[in-house]
């Protein structure tokens, strides 16, 4: 690992500059599983270059899915095969192995779905209950993979799903709803209380893009319309968590950065980290396809902050609030625990070596401000997660003093990080 260990640079002088965000993974996952099951060619534009979404698009070609990509343009021809075994690898995609479920589902044939150690490690106990109940022959490894499913659903006219530990459950059954429905309509209901909601929003909002209805009824209830998926022309907007690190950076440091292709119509919930940067005291220009943020001469304190609603942003703020004016409570965390790492857990851990005084609850932490001569070098444990090596450049670009074990686990999302940090930080 000596090999690919790389010293973030420190901020010398103005942060500036335009970002070309990577574009989203949440929405390219979602519109690559909806090409699989479309009849006809789909050409989506903004995927992403990295592991996860190769990942991904390496699965559905096993399906027997059309793929062809130049750069950031990809071309999918389906339908999906749904009559011959399959081995699937999700790599360290969770998302992505969340979606293959909910396709293995609608299969006649077995699929096998494996991945990476830490993708392993990863429950799917509450969207395997569901496939079980209903017809699927799942064998699994304790609710985690490997894990091999046997379809197709015979889906009643309510699915029951619990939400309360990843809103990606929801995302898998309705994402796949069209398919599997009898009647003219699906009901999905949500038992326990929903996680990370906007991420359900996401995928309602890119189906309505594809022909098909899908939207709340209640509180806790949503219908999706069982018309087919329309292939076409689709475009991927730029990744929000990617934005919150450049918008960290400008606040922080009160630099200048426009994001070229991330604006005010995105349905990502983790754009309003950008609200939180405004407390802090950035000021924030949104239009329709772009946005600025300018950081201010001197940061404010928050007291607390709920960040249920921007999950993935969270450890982003994590990271800045040791170089705030006071004491940061930070709540709405229970789903850090479950992601690449335990996202509570990890980063206490580090900022315990940093010297940084960290308290970590069940779904909360405490981050103490810290002079940044107490800070001590350190040289970050990613735990294969490309979150924790992305966010804690925010403290490093101060410290000048943190390296990571990894340089290349950003790939997984954001091969590119490294070098666009540089060119906005001048470094």
């Amino acid at each position: 690992m000596a090999a690919n260990l790389y010293k973030i640079p420190a901020v010398q002088g103005r942060v500036c500059g335009p970002v070309t965000l990577p574009g989203s993974k949440s929405i390219a996952l979602r519109h690559i599983a909806m090409a699989a099951l479309a009849e006809g060619e789909t050409r989506l534009q903004g995927i992403p270059v990295c592991d996860d979404t190769d990942a991904m698009l390496d699965c559905v070609q096993a399906l027997g899915v059309g793929v062809t990509r130049k750069d950031d343009v990809v071309h999918l021809t389906g339908p999906m095969d749904r009559t011959s075994p399959a081995i699937l690898n999700a790599r360290m995609s969770g998302a992505s192995m969340r979606l293959l479920l909910g396709l293995a589902a609608l299969r006649e044939a077995p699929t096998r779905i494996d991945g990476h150690e830490s993708l392993r490690a990863r429950t799917n106990a509450p969207l395997l209950d569901v496939l079980r109940a209903h017809g699927c022959r799942v064998d699994d490894t304790n609710g985690c993979l490997p894990t091999t499913v046997e379809g197709p659903l015979q889906a009643p006219a309510e699915l029951i799903i619990d939400g309360s530990l990843s809103s990606q459950y929801v995302t898998a059954l309705l994402l796949c709803a069209p398919y599997f429905a009898i009647g003219e309509r699906q009901v999905i209901r949500i038992s326990g209380t929903l996680v990370s909601r906007p991420y359900v929003n996401i995928t309602l909002h890119e189906m309505n893009k594809r022909s098909v209805e899908a939207h709340w009824t209640a509180g806790d209830q949503l219908q999706v319309t069982t018309e087919p998926y329309q292939a076409g022309d689709f475009i991927v907007e730029g990744d929000a968590t990617a934005a919150s690190y450049f918008a960290a950076l400008a606040t922080l440091h009160g630099g200048d950065i426009e994001l070229t292709n991330l604006g005010a119509e995105t349905r990502q919930g983790d754009y309003r980290f950008l609200e939180v940067m405004e407390t802090l005291g950035a000021t924030v220009e949104r239009d329709e396809g772009r946005t600025r943020i300018r950081g201010p001469k001197r940061l404010n304190a928050i007291e607390s902050i709920d960040m249920n609603a921007m999950p993935d942003a969270a450890l982003t703020l994590m990271t800045l609030a040791p170089l705030l004016p006071g004491p940061l409570h930070i709540s709405g965390l229970s789903t850090l625990r479950h992601k690449e790492c335990d996202r509570l857990a990890c980063p206490a851990r580090e900022f315990a070596a940093m010297g940084v005084i960290a308290h970590e609850h069940d779904d909360a932490i405490d981050i103490e401000p810290a002079e940044l001569t107490q800070i001590r070098a350190h040289t970050l444990n990613t735990y294969h997660d490309h979150r924790m090596a992305m966010a804690f450049s925010v403290l490093g670009s101060a410290t000048g003093q943190l390296a990571v074990d990894d340089k290349a686990v950003v790939d997984k999302t954001y091969p590119e990080y490294w070098s666009d940090y540089q060119a906005v930080t001048g470094t």
